[in-house]
C-alpha cells in the first residue's frame, strides 16, 4: 500500500516544483539553464509515475520511488529557499525610502547565487541517475488522465441525512432495556458487540439521541475511549465528558468524589465507544466506582466493542452483539449513495453481497461510486477487484483503499493521507485542515479555473466527504461545513497509507516509537511526565519534521517539553518545519530563533500564555496562517508584521489591535478584527487593499473614521466573501453623532452577506442601506436577502428600525439598548396587521427603554412577530404594559425579566408548544393566567421575584411533564409561602424545586412531601428555625441547598437534612 502513497507524495512535490521552477526566479538569479535541466528531468520521471504505481511484483520499484521522493524533497526545501529569498528582497525592495548605491558588488549575493546554484546541480545529478533506474525497471511514460469534470462541480447531496438501515430493532431492544425494563436497577451497562464497521458506533448515536432517552435521562455524555486504559483514566474521561473540563487530581478517591458532584442524583447515560478492555475483574472495578457517583435508580451506560466476551455475566447476558445487513438492507444504502443507472443495478447488488453486510463498506463503495455512476467499467473493476478474496480484517482494509485509489488524483490522496496526524475520533476543522495541506504545499492555484488554493482545498475536501472518508459532517449557523469526523476504520487506513512518515502518539504508551522517517508528529499528552516523552524529545533533534503539534494533559506537558526542547534542542534542528501548533499549554514565550524556520507557513499558539511576538516572526515570508485566540496575555503585535508578504489567515482576540500597515499583506483572506485608528498605517483604507478578504471581520472605533468618503475606501462592497460583519463604535455619552450616518454608508457590505451586527452607533436614524437592508451597486439596489442575523446593539438614538422584517432567510434578531424605539414596526410597516416577519425563529429584546408595543395594529402576541418564532426573550423593557399570547402560536421558549412596568399577561392559552418559561423580577406583575394549556409541553417554570403575586397560577397542576419549579417569592404583605395545593400531581416528573420565601416566613409548604420522585431542594430566605421532620423523611432527595434562611445553622442543618442526602449546601458552604 505505500507504493500508492510514495507515488501521491512524490506528484505532488513535483507539481510544486514545477510551478516553482517555472517562475521569475531564473531569470533574477541567473540560473535559468540550470533549472530548465531540473524541470525538464522532473517532467521525464513524472510521466513515468503512473506505471510505477502499477503493482510490478518488484521491491525495486518501491525502493525506486523512495529513492525519488527523498530526491524531490530535498528540491523542493532547496526552491524553497530561493522563493524566500525573492519574498525577503521584494519585501526590502517595497520598504525603501532612499536610493542606496546600486554599483558596489554584493558578496552575500553572489554567495546565495553560487550556494544555490551547486544545490542545484547536485539534485540534478541524482534526477538523472533516478531517471536511468527509471528505465532499467522498465517503467513507460504515461500520461496523467484527467480529473473528472463532476468532481469539479459544487454539490451539496454529501449533506442529506441518511435513513440508519436495518437496525431499527437494536434500537428498540437497547432503549427498552435502558427505559423500562432496567430502570429499577442502579446500574445497567449494555455492551454493543460487533467488528469494526458494523455500525456500532452508528446504533449508540441512534439510541441516543433515540426521543426516549432524551426524556428519561438528566445528564448524557460520551466518550471515545479507542485504546487500552486503567480505571483511573476511565473515570477521569468519563469526567471530562461530562464538564469539558481536566480533573486536577486524578486519584480515585478525588474522581469519584467529582463525579458525584456532577451527577448528584440525576439520571444519567453515558456512551464509552470502541472500548478494548474485556476483563470481568476490570468491569466488576468500573462498576463498583461508578454506583457510588449516582445515587438515583435506572442509570446506564451503552459500550460499544469489538471484543465478544467482554465483562460481566450482567453485561453479557445484556449486550447487544450486531450481525451484518441482509442484501436487500445493504442495497438500500447501497442504492440511496450511489443512485446507479439502472444498467449497473446487477453489478451494484453483486458488490453488495461482496460486502458482507458492513455498513461501512457499503456507504464508502457506493458513495465512491456516486462519483461514476455512467462508468462501467469503473464498476466492473470494483466487482471484480481481488480485495474481496481477502481474509475478513484484511478485506475491510483493502476495501476501504478502493475508495481511495478510486480519488481523483495525487493531491486528494496525500490530503487524506495527511488526516493520521490527528487522534482518532476527533473532530477536524475544515477550515483548519485547508490551511494544514496549504503549508505542505499540497495546495496550489488553479489558473485553469481561476481559484485559488483555499477552494482547491475545499474541492478536495467534499471530494473527500463525497467518498465517505470523511463522516460525521457538522454545518454552522450559515450553511457552511463546519467540521467532520473520520470512521475508526478509516483512520487506520489513512495510518496504513502515510506509513512511518505520519505519528499521532498519546503518551503514555507501551508502543515502540522509532522517529527517524517521521515527517508529521503530533503528541498528545494524557497524563503527567513519562520516559517515553524524554526519548522522543532526543529523537526529534535527528528527524526532518515539516510538521509538529503538541497538545499537554492539564497544560503542563506541553510547558515541560518545550521547555525541555529549547533547553535540549536549538531551534535550527526544525529548519524543515512547516507546520509548528503549540495549544492548551502555559507556555508563555516562542523563541527568537523561530525568524529562522524559514520554510514554516502555520504557526497556532492558542490557548497560550504567550504575551509576546519576538520580533524576528516578520522574517517568516512564507508563513501563511497565525492563530493566537484565547491568548489572554497576548496584548500587541510587533512592528514589522506588514513584513510578512504571504500571510492570508490572522485569527486572534477582540482585545488585540490588528497589526499596522495591513494594508501591505495583500494576499490576506481571513483577517479577525481591525482596530480603526488616526496615524498612517491604521486608517480603515488599509481594508480597501485587502481584496481578497472573506469570513467574519469586525471593524472596531468606527468613530477615528473621519467621513464618508475615508470609509467607502475600504471598498467592502466589492468584498463578496466576507459573510459575517460587526460595526463598532466605542461607547459616548455625547448624544446624536451626526458623522456616524456618514460613515455607515460609505461601510456599505456586499449583497452575499449574511450576519449582520451594528454596535454603539449614534445617529438618530440609519442610512439607506441599512434603513432599506439593500445595497447600491452601481446605482441599483441589491437586496440583503442572504441575511440570517441581524444584531443592533447600543443604537440608543436610533428612532426607526430598519426593514429587516422583509429578509427572506432573517432566523434570529437581537435588538439592545435601543433607547428611543417604540414600536418594532418599521416605518413601512405601520397599520399593518401581517406578521413582522414569516422567517424569525428568535427575537431578543434587551434593554429597550422606550419599547411599548410590536406593532400598531394588534397587541403584543408572538403571533404579530413571526408564525414560526421559537425563541423570545423580553429584558428590562420597563415601558411594556401588556402581553398577550391568547392566539395558537408554535412558542418553545419564553422569556421575560427585569420588566418592572408589566401589569399583565393577558392569556397563555396559545402556547401549547411552550417547553421553558421564565417569569423573573417583574415587580409590577399582579398575576400570571392560567396555565392549564401548557401541560403537554411545559418542562421548565420559573416565576421569582415578581413580588406583587400572591398565588400561585391556576393550572399550575396540570403541568405534568415539568421536571424543574423555580417559584416565590410573592407579596411580602403574605404570612406565608401560598398554598401549593395540587402539588403531588406533579410528582411523577419533578426532579428540581427551588422555594424563594421572606425572613418573616417560618414554614416551608407541606404540599413538599408529596414529592415523591424530587431528587433536588433549594430553599431561599426563608425564617425557618429548624428542619420539619416531613422533610427529613423525603428519601427521594439526595441534594439540598439552603441560602440566607438566618434561622438555621450548620448543626441544625446536617441534623434535620433528608437522610439519602449525598450533597448539603448551606450559605454556600458544602457541609456534605
Amino acid at each position: 500500500m505505500i507504493e500508492a502513497f510514495v507515488t501521491a507524495a512524490a506528484e505532488v512535490i513535483l507539481e510544486k516544483a514545477f510551478s516553482l521552477a517555472a517562475n521569475e526566479i531564473a531569470v533574477a538569479w541567473g540560473f535559468a539553464d540550470s533549472l530548465n535541466i531540473l524541470r525538464s528531468k522532473l517532467k521525464m520521471i513524472r510521466a513515468k509515475l503512473r506505471d510505477a504505481e502499477r503493482p510490478k511484483g518488484s521491491e525495486a520499484v518501491t525502493e525506486w520511488l523512495k529513492q525519488l521522493k527523498d530526491v524531490v524533497s530535498d528540491a523542493d526545501d532547496l526552491l524553497d529557499e530561493v522563493q524566500y529569498e525573492v519574498l525577503r528582497r521584494e519585501v526590502k525592495k517595497r520598504d525603501q525610502t532612499t536610493r542606496k548605491i546600486q554599483f558596489l558588488p554584493n558578496l552575500k549575493k553572489f554567495s546565495f547565487r553560487r550556494e544555490m546554484g551547486h544545490k542545484i546541480e547536485k539534485i540534478n545529478k541524482k534526477l538523472s541517475e533516478i531517471n536511468k533506474q527509471a528505465l532499467e525497471l522498465g517503467l513507460q511514460n504515461e500520461q496523467q488522465s484527467p480529473v473528472p469534470n463532476s468532481l469539479c462541480k459544487e454539490t451539496h447531496s454529501y449533506l442529506d441525512e441518511f435513513k440508519i438501515v436495518g437496525r431499527e430493532k437494536d434500537e428498540l431492544h437497547i432503549v427498552g432495556l435502558l427505559t423500562e425494563s432496567r430502570k429499577e436497577d442502579k446500574l445497567t451497562i449494555v455492551p454493543v458487540v460487533g467488528m469494526g464497521g458494523i455500525g456500532k458506533t452508528t446504533l449508540a448515536k441512534s439510541v441516543y439521541n433515540n426521543p426516549k432517552i432524551q426524556k428519561g435521562f438528566d445528564v448524557k455524555a460520551w466518550s471515545c475511549v479507542s485504546v487500552k486504559v486503567n480505571i483511573n483514566r476511565l473515570l477521569e474521561m468519563i469526567y471530562e465528558s461530562l464538564t469539558g473540563k481536566k480533573c486536577e487530581i486524578t486519584t480515585r478517591e478525588n474522581l469519584i468524589k467529582n463525579l458525584r458532584e456532577v451527577l448528584g442524583s440525576k439520571r444519567y447515560l453515558l456512551v464509552l465507544d470502541d472500548v478494548w478492555d474485556e476483563e470481568r475483574a476490570y468491569w466488576d472495578d468500573f462498576r463498583s466506582c461508578m454506583v457510588n457517583v449516582n445515587s438515583q435508580n435506572g442509570n446506564g451506560i451503552i459500550v460499544t466493542t469489538r471484543k465478544l466476551g467482554i465483562g460481566t455475566i450482567d453485561m453479557t447476558k445484556d449486550s447487544c452483539t450486531l450481525q451484518g445487513l441482509s442484501d436487500d438492507e445493504g442495497w438500500f444504502m447501497f442504492k440511496e449513495r450511489a443512485k446507479p443507472l439502472p444498467a449497473l443495478e446487477e453489478i451494484g447488488r453483486d458488490i453488495v453481497k461482496k460486502c458482507h453486510g458492513l455498513p461501512l463498506l457499503v456507504k464508502v463503495i457506493g458513495s465512491m461510486l456516486q462519483n461514476y455512476s455512467g462508468d462501467k467499467d469503473k464498476w466492473l473493476s470494483i466487482q471484480e477487484s481481488k480485495v474481496w478474496g481477502a481474509n475478513e480484517g484484511d478485506m475491510v482494509l483493502s476495501t476501504l483503499k478502493l475508495s481511495y485509489d478510486s480519488l481523483p488524483n495525487s493531491i486528494s490522496k496525500q490530503c487524506f493521507a495527511y488526516c493520521s496526524i490527528f487522534e482518532k475520533d476527533t473532530f477536524m476543522k475544515k477550515e483548519e485542515l485547508i490551511q494544514l495541506w496549504m503549508a505542505l504545499g499540497l495546495l496550489q492555484v488553479d489558473s485553469t479555473r481561476n481559484i485559488d488554493m483555499e477552494d482547491v482545498g475545499n474541492d478536495i475536501f467534499k471530494i473527500l466527504v463525497s467518498n465517505s472518508l470523511f463522516q460525521d459532517v457538522e454545518m454552522d449557523e450559515y450553511g457552511y461545513i463546519y467540521r467532520c469526523k473520520m470512521h475508526d476504520l478509516v483512520h487506520d487506513l489513512s495510518l496504513h497509507i502515510s506509513g512511518d512518515e505520519s505519528l499521532c502518539l498519546v503518551v503514555p504508551t507501551s508502543d515502540e516509537v522509532h522517529m527517524s522517517h517521521v515527517k508529521h508528529l503530533s503528541l498528545y499528552k494524557k497524563t503527567d511526565r513519562d520516559p517515553v516523552s524524554d526519548k522522543i524529545i532526543e529523537d526529534m533533534a535527528s528527524t526532518t519534521l515539516h510538521t509538529l503539534f503538541l497538545k499537554g494533559a492539564e497544560n503542563k506537558f506541553s510547558l515541560f517539553l518545550l521547555e525541555k526542547v529549547e533547553k535540549n534542542i536549538s531551534i535550527q534542528n526544525f529548519k524543515r518545519l512547516r507546520i509548528l501548533k503549540l495549544t492548551d499549554t502555559r507556555h508563555a514565550r516562542i523563541d527568537d530563533s523561530v525568524g529562522d524556520l524559514v520554510h514554516l507557513r502555520y504557526l497556532d499558539m492558542s490557548d497560550t500564555n504567550i504575551n509576546v511576538l519576538p520580533k524576528s516572526i516578520s522574517k517568516l515570508h512564507h508563513l501563511q496562517t497565525l492563530k493566537l485566540l484565547c491568548c489572554s496575555n497576548f496584548k500587541k503585535f510587533p512592528e514589522g508584521m506588514c513584513n510578512l508578504i504571504s500571510l492570508r489567515h490572522l485569527v486572534f482576540d477582540y482585545h488585540v489591535n490588528s497589526p499596522k500597515d495591513v494594508g501591505k499583506l495583500t494576499s490576506f483572506r481571513t483577517l479577525s478584527s481591525f482596530s480603526v485608528g488616526q496615524e498612517e498605517g491604521r486608517q480603515i483604507k488599509e481594508l480597501g487593499h485587502l481584496k481578497h478578504l472573506g469570513g467574519k471581520l469586525d471593524i472596531y472605533n468606527l468613530e477615528e473614521v473621519g467621513n464618508k468618503d475615508e470609509a467607502s475606501k475600504a471598498d467592502l462592497a466589492k468584498k463578496k466573501s466576507l459573510y459575517k460583519i460587526n460595526f463598532c463604535w466605542k461607547t459616548s455619552n455625547e448624544g446624536v453623532r451626526r458623522k456616524d450616518k456618514d460613515i455607515l454608508e460609505g461601510l456599505q457590505t456586499h449583497a452575499n452577506l449574511k450576519s449582520l451586527t451594528i454596535k454603539n452607533y449614534s445617529s438618530d436614524f440609519f442610512p439607506a442601506w441599512v434603513m432599506n437592508m439593500s445595497t447600491n451597486t452601481g446605482g441599483k439596489w441589491i437586496p440583503l436577502d442572504k441575511l440570517v442575523d441581524v444584531t443592533l446593539s447600543g443604537c440608543r438614538n436610533c428612532l426607526s428600525l430598519p426593514i429587516v422584517w422583509k429578509l427572506p432567510l432573517l432566523h434570529d434578531l437581537e435588538l439592545k439598548d435601543m433607547d428611543k424605539l417604540t414600536s418594532l414596526s418599521s416605518s413601512s410597516d405601520l397599520g399593518s396587521s401581517k406578521p413582522l416577519s414569516l422567517s424569525l425563529r428568535k427575537l431578543e429584546l434587551n434593554g429597550m427603554k422606550s419599547l411599548e408595543k410590536w406593532t400598531d395594529a394588534s397587541t403584543n402576541s408572538s403571533m404579530m412577530i413571526s408564525p414560526v418564532l421559537e425563541t423570545l426573550s423580553i429584558k428590562a423593557c420597563p415601558k411594556l404594559i401588556h402581553l398577550d399570547e391568547h392566539y395558537p402560536h408554535p412558542l418553545v421558549q419564553l422569556e421575560i425579566k427585569k420588566c418592572t412596568n408589566l401589569e399583565s399577561i393577558r392569556s397563555l392559552q396559545g402556547l401549547t408548544s411552550l417547553e421553558r418559561l421564565e417569569i423573573i423580577s417583574c415587580r409590577g406583575l399582579l398575576d400570571i393566567p392560567d396555565l392549564h394549556n401548557l401541560g403537554g409541553s411545559l418542562r421548565k417554570l420559573r416565576i421569582l421575584y415578581c413580588c406583587k403575586m400572591t398565588s400561585v397560577p391556576s393550572g399550575f397542576d396540570r403541568l405534568t411533564l415539568l421536571d424543574r419549579l423555580d417559584i416565590g417569592p410573592f407579596s411580602k404583605e403574605l404570612d406565608c409561602f401560598p398554598c401549593l395545593k395540587g402539588i403531588e400531581k406533579l410528582r411523577s416528573n419533578l426532579r428540581l424545586l427551588r422555594l424563594d420565601g421572606w425572613s418573616h416566613w417560618k414554614t416551608i409548604p407541606e404540599e413538599v412531601k408529596h414529592l415523591t420522585s424530587l431528587e433536588e431542594l433549594l430553599i431561599c430566605e426563608f425564617g425557618i428555625r429548624e428542619i420539619p421532620m416531613w422533610l427529613t423523611n423525603m428519601s427521594s432527595i439526595k441534594r439540598i441547598s439552603f441560602f440566607d434562611c438566618l434561622g438555621l445553622d450548620p448543626d441544625s442543618v446536617l441534623q434535620g437534612v433528608p437522610r439519602e442526602a449525598k450533597f448539603v449546601r448551606f450559605n454556600g458552604q458544602d457541609l456534605l
